[in-house]
């Protein structure tokens, strides 16, 4: 049987695509896109628990202990003052292992805390001096003025008063830092500040 001349054509062109086909090779697998590709899982931080033991002092004698006013007060004592208002308070505070912010952070809570008759910033007035008790490291502070009121979390809030008083000591301890913030009138501060200085030297945490 005889084929047109037009359709031989279109066979063997047939037959040439068919042969190449067969013969080319299959398109790479195109690689992933940085988008695609995912990224490592961060690690987990692991926990560090708190130390075994706890800080420990003696009890100045002429203070007296009292039921803390607040559940974030670890302990607080009663200053005795010589007449009526001239009492004054020191209040203990741990927020637990990390907490509590740094010395710094409470040094200038507690110094906002107080202002200067000649409108100087009360940091500029203040003493601040590092000590050591039983290989812990102490931030002793004092300061006065017009104490404005506020204190830390759990303090009641309370007025103005004139003629006021700070002593403060940061204790760095294995699970945190404890706060002892003392504040009275000027004189009963400045009769409790030996005691004061006694309590510090005492502390140890075991």
């Amino acid at each position: 049987m005889t084929f047109p001349t037009h359709r031989l054509t279109h066979i063997a062109a047939l037959v040439i695509a068919l042969a190449a086909c067969r013969g080319a090779a299959p398109e790479p697998t195109p690689a992933p896109t940085p988008s695609s590709i995912p990224s490592p899982s961060p690690a987990t931080p692991s926990a560090h628990p708190a130390a075994a033991g706890t800080l420990h002092w003696t009890d100045p004698a002429a203070w007296r202990r009292v039921t803390p006013s607040s559940s974030m007060r670890r302990a607080q004592w009663v200053i005795p003052g010589d007449g009526p208002n001239a009492d004054g308070e020191l209040t203990v505070f741990w927020f637990g292992s990390g907490q509590g912010g740094s010395v710094e952070d409470n040094l200038t809570r507690w110094y906002g805390q107080f202002e200067q008759p000649d409108g100087r910033p009360s940091s500029a007035v203040a003493t601040r001096e590092h000590r050591t008790a039983h290989g812990l490291d102490v931030t002793v502070t004092r300061v006065e003025g017009r104490f404005t009121g506020g204190g830390m979390p759990g303090a009641p809030p309370s007025g103005p008063r004139e003629g006021m008083a700070l002593l403060g000591a940061i204790v760095a301890t294995p699970n945190g830092p404890w706060f002892f913030k003392l504040t009275a009138p000027h004189d009963t501060a400045a009769h409790a500040s030996a005691v004061f200085d006694e309590l510090v030297a005492s502390f140890d945490f075991r």
